[in-house]
C-alpha cells in the first residue's frame, strides 16, 4: 500500500497557502478507481457514472474512517498501517471526528469560527446543563459531546436540532429495548475546505450572505484550480448518527467513541450529562467536486440497524439496534407499526420505534451496491479480519447526471442536475436519518437550501448549515465570552 509522506499530504489535503498550495492539483494520489486500504482521499469520480461515484463513497468511506493525526486535525495518521483499520475497542478519533463541529463555525452573535486546530470545547448549550465548569476531555481533539438542546442559548423553547431528523417538525428515533430504548444522537461536521471558505468569506455572519451570494454567488469549493485557496479536496459535510452502548459485548461490532451525553426528558428539561461509550448507527458524507456540482451524496449504515422488507420474508438477522423481531402490538408503545414516527410534546422519548427499510439495497446490472458492499468488505477483511467497519454498509449514492454550475444570484430552488438513480426509481435514504421520509432523496431537500434570514430565497449551495449563521449584537461586540476549561487526560 502507498503511504504519502507529510510533505505530499500536506499538498493534497490543502493546508494552507505556499508550499501545500503549489503542488495541490500535483499530488492527487494514485487511485484505480475501486475501493482499496489508503489514507488520502481520491480527487473525484474516474468517470461519471452509477458505478464511479459508488466506488468513490467507498474509498470516501475508508480514508475518512482512517485514524486521525492528533496533532493536525482533518488529517489521517499516515503511520497507521492498514491492519490497524477498524481495531476493535479504541475510541480514537477517525479522519471526520476531527473536522470543525458546525456549532464551532457558526457560533452565537456572529462570532468568527474557533480556529480550525483548537481542541472542542464544551457547547454552549452543554454549559448550563454541567455541575462542573471542567470536562474530562473525550480524546487528544478534545470534547466530543452529543445532546438535544439548541446550540444557541438564546432559542426559547430549545430547538431539538440534535435529535431531530430533517423535515419531521423535531421527531426523533428511539432504539429498541436491545439499546436500552436510547435516543439516537446526531452530530454535523464539515472540512477544512468548507470551513476555510465560510472564515475567509466571513460567511458566519448572516447579514454578509445576502451580498456575497448576489455578487460572487455562494458556491462552495469543489478542489479545483479556482478554489485552491481553500484547499483540495472540496467541500464535505458530514451527518453522523450514534447510540449509546451500554454492552460491551457489542463494542467490538461497532465504530465506538466517547462522549458526554445529554437526553431529552419527556415534560421538559434535559439529563445531567455523562461520559459514555457511542456507536456508530449512520454516516451521511456529501462532498463537492469538479464531477459533482451538486454534490454526491452517500449514506452508510450499520448492518444490524434494521432489516428492509425483503429481509423479513427471508431469516433475519439475531437482532437489530431498530427493530423488535418478537414486538408484541399488545404491548408496544406504537402498536409495532413499522416507522411510526412520533410526535414532539405527544410521545415519549423511551418509546421504541419499529424500523424497516422500504427500498432493499440496490442488487441491479445498473447500480450493484451489494455486490459492491461485498467486494469491499473482502478488501477490509484482508487487512483486518476483524474490523468493525466489515459491519458496516453503503446504502446508496446520488450524484448529479447533469453536472449543473451554480452562477452569483441563484435562488431556491436550485437544479438537481438530473440527479441519479432517480427518487421514482430508487429513493436514496437511510433509515437512522431519514427513518420517516424513506421515499424520497437527499436533493430531494437540499435543492431549497438558502442562506440565513427569514424569507430568504438566495441559495446556499444545497447546504442548510449556513441557515446557522447569525449577527453580532451590540453586547457581543463589548465582551468576549469565556471558554470552559477542557481537563485532557
Amino acid at each position: 500500500m502507498r503511504i504519502l509522506n507529510r510533505l505530499q499530504l500536506s499538498a493534497y489535503l490543502g493546508l494552507g497557502a505556499g508550499l501545500a498550495g503549489a503542488f495541490a492539483h500535483a499530488a492527487c494520489p494514485t487511485w484505480n478507481g475501486v475501493p482499496v486500504m489508503q489514507p488520502v482521499i481520491p480527487c473525484d469520480s474516474l468517470g461519471t457514472n452509477q458505478n464511479a461515484f459508488n466506488n468513490l463513497a467507498w474509498q470516501q468511506f475508508i480514508t475518512l474512517n482512517w485514524a486521525a493525526d492528533p496533532n493536525l486535525p482533518g488529517q489521517p495518521d499516515t503511520s497507521v498501517p492498514a491492519s490497524s483499520f477498524g481495531v476493535a475497542g479504541t475510541s480514537s478519533p477517525v479522519v471526520w471526528e476531527s473536522y470543525k463541529e458546525s456549532s464551532e463555525v457558526f457560533r452565537p452573535n456572529g462570532a468568527p469560527p474557533l480556529p480550525w486546530a483548537n481542541k472542542q470545547a464544551i457547547p454552549l448549550a452543554m454549559r448550563s446543563l454541567m455541575k462542573t465548569k471542567t470536562l474530562q476531555a473525550t480524546s487528544a481533539l478534545g470534547i466530543k459531546s452529543l445532546y438535544h438542546t439548541s446550540k444557541f442559548t438564546d432559542t426559547s423553547p430549545a430547538a431539538l436540532k440534535d435529535i431531530a431528523e430533517a423535515g419531521t417538525n423535531g421527531a426523533w428515533l428511539t432504539a429498541q429495548p436491545k439499546m436500552n430504548n436510547y435516543v439516537t444522537l446526531f452530530e454535523k461536521r464539515l472540512n477544512q475546505d468548507e470551513y476555510n471558505y465560510i472564515n475567509q468569506n466571513q460567511l458566519y455572519i448572516a447579514n454578509k450572505q445576502p451580498s456575497f451570494a448576489t455578487t460572487q454567488g455562494l458556491n462552495l469549493p469543489d478542489g479545483s484550480a479556482t478554489f485552491s485557496t481553500y484547499g483540495t479536496v472540496g467541500a464535505i459535510e458530514i451527518k453522523a448518527a450514534w447510540i449509546e452502548l451500554d454492552d460491551p459485548t457489542l463494542w467490538p461490532m461497532f465504530k465506538t467513541s466517547k462522549a458526554w451525553v445529554s437526553y431529552p426528558i419527556t415534560g421538559g428539561g434535559s439529563t445531567t450529562p455523562k461520559q459514555v461509550t457511542v456507536g456508530l448507527v449512520a454516516l451521511h458524507i456529501i462532498r463537492k467536486t469538479p464531477n459533482a456540482q451538486q454534490f454526491m451524496w452517500s449514506t452508510f449504515e450499520h448492518v444490524y440497524n434494521a432489516p428492509s422488507k425483503t429481509e423479513l420474508s427471508a431469516p433475519p438477522l439475531p437482532w437489530y439496534t431498530y427493530f423488535n423481531l418478537n414486538c408484541d402490538p399488545a404491548t408496544d408503545y406504537y402498536k409495532c407499526v413499522q416507522n411510526k414516527m412520533p410526535v414532539v410534546g405527544t410521545d415519549p422519548y423511551n418509546a421504541p420505534v419499529q424500523v424497516v427499510r422500504t427500498t432493499p439495497i440496490s442488487s441491479t446490472t445498473a447500480n450493484n451496491i451489494a455486490a459492491l458492499n461485498t467486494n469491499t468488505w473482502a478488501t477490509i477483511k484482508a487487512a483486518n479480519p476483524n474490523s468493525v467497519f466489515l459491519n458496516y454498509q453503503l446504502v446508496n449514492v446520488l450524484w448529479p447526471n447533469s453536472n449543473t454550475p451554480i452562477y452569483p444570484g441563484a435562488t431556491a430552488p436550485l437544479p438537481d442536475g438530473n440527479a441519479q438513480p432517480p427518487v421514482a426509481q430508487q429513493p436514496v435514504a437511510n433509515t437512522v436519518l431519514e427513518t420517516y421520509h424513506q421515499n424520497l432523496s437527499c436533493l430531494s431537500c437540499h435543492t431549497g437550501a438558502t442562506i440565513a434570514g427569514q424569507g430568504q430565497t438566495l441559495a446556499s449551495d444545497y447546504s442548510f448549515l449556513f441557515g446557522e449563521a447569525s449577527n453580532p449584537s451590540a453586547q457581543s461586540k463589548k465582551s468576549k465570552s469565556k471558554l470552559m476549561r477542557v481537563k485532557l487526560p
